[in-house]
C-alpha cells in the first residue's frame, strides 16, 4: 500500500493506473503537488491523496474507475474557480480536468466545442476571431464547465440568454466510467438535470454550442459616482434600466472604493456617442 497523508493507496491500482494514463498522476510527494491541488479561491487549503490531471477523455474514465476500485471520493477540478472550493477535498482524488483545453469553432455552423478545461477568455479568444461569442460569465478566469453547469449568467445574457441557452450537447463519464452523450435528443433527462442543475450528474468532458454574433468591438467600461449620492443614482437607475435595450448589460456595484480620477467631461461625450452608435441610435 502507498501511503498519501495517512490514505492508504491500493498499489497496484494505482500502479495500473499509471500505466495506461496520457495525463499526470501527481502524488503527495511529487514537486508540483502543491502547485496542482490550488484554486483560485486562496483561502481553500486542502490535500487531496491523489491528483489525476487527465488529458483526454480515456484519462477520465481510467480516474473515475480508479476512484470507484479504491473507495476515493472524488472531486472535480476544470477551471479551479469554485468559490466554495469544490473542485478539491482533503483525502480525496481530484480529477483534474483543467489540462483539457481544445477549442474547436465552426464558423459556418456557428457551433463551437469546447474541453472541459477551458477558461472563458480562452473561448472568447477563439470565437471573436470569426466575430462570434458563446454567452458566458463576466470573469475571463471563469472555468467554461462549472459556469455552465450551474446556468451562466454573464454580459450578453439580456440579448442572448444564459449560457446553457446556447447548450447543444455534452460529452459526459458518469460515475461507472461509462461515456455517454447528452442532448434534447439523446439522453434528455440527463441533458436537462446538467442545464443548471451541478456537475453530481457526471463528469462533462466537452460542450458543443451554439455561437452568437457579436463583436469584434464592444463598448464598456465603469461610471463612478460618490456614496452620498447612492439614492438619488440607484432610484434613477431603478427607473431607466427598465427600458435599456438588451443589448446593454449592467451592474451595479455598491462599495466604497479608493479615489479615482475624474473623466474629463469631453470624454465622457465622446464615449457616449460611440455607444449611441453601437446601439444604433
Amino acid at each position: 500500500m502507498a501511503v498519501a497523508e495517512g490514505v492508504m493507496l491500493d498499489e497496484a491500482a494505482l500502479a495500473e493506473l499509471e500505466g495506461t494514463f496520457r495525463g499526470d498522476v501527481v502524488p503527495t510527494t511529487h514537486s508540483s503537488y502543491d502547485e496542482h491541488r490550488k484554486i483560485w479561491n486562496g483561502s481553500i487549503d486542502r490535500h487531496p491523496a491523489l491528483i489525476a490531471r487527465c488529458a483526454g477523455v480515456a484519462d477520465v474514465i481510467s480516474a473515475v474507475k480508479f476512484g470507484r476500485k479504491t473507495g476515493l471520493p472524488v472531486a472535480v477540478r476544470s477551471g479551479g474557480h469554485s468559490f466554495p472550493g469544490l473542485s478539491v477535498a482533503d483525502d480525496a482524488l481530484m480529477i483534474d480536468l483543467s489540462p483539457m483545453k481544445g477549442v474547436r469553432v465552426d464558423p459556418e455552423k456557428r457551433t463551437a466545442r469546447v474541453q472541459a478545461g477551458v477558461l472563458l477568455g480562452e473561448l472568447d479568444r477563439e470565437t471573436q476571431a470569426f466575430g462570434l461569442a458563446v454567452p458566458s460569465g463576466i470573469v475571463t478566469h471563469t472555468g467554461v464547465a462549472g459556469l455552465t453547469l450551474g446556468g451562466g449568467i454573464g454580459w450578453i445574457m439580456r440579448k442572448h440568454g444564459l449560457t446553457v441557452d446556447q447548450l447543444v450537447s455534452m460529452d459526459v463519464v458518469t460515475a461507472d466510467g461509462e461515456f455517454v452523450k447528452a442532448s434534447e435528443d439523446e439522453n434528455p433527462d440527463l441533458f436537462w438535470g446538467l442545464c443548471g442543475g451541478g456537475g453530481n450528474f457526471g463528469i462533462v468532458t466537452e460542450f458543443e454550442f451554439n455561437c452568437v454574433p457579436l463583436g469584434t468591438q464592444v463598448l464598456a467600461g465603469p461610471v463612478f459616482w460618490p456614496m452620498e449620492q447612492s439614492g438619488d443614482v440607484l432610484r434613477f437607475y431603478r427607473d431607466w434600466v427598465a427600458d435599456a435595450p438588451d443589448e446593454l448589460m449592467t451592474i451595479v456595484v455598491h462599495r466604497e472604493g479608493a479615489a479615482a480620477a475624474v473623466r474629463p467631461a469631453g470624454a465622457a461625450r465622446e464615449a457616449r456617442r460611440d455607444g449611441d452608435r453601437l446601439l444604433g441610435r
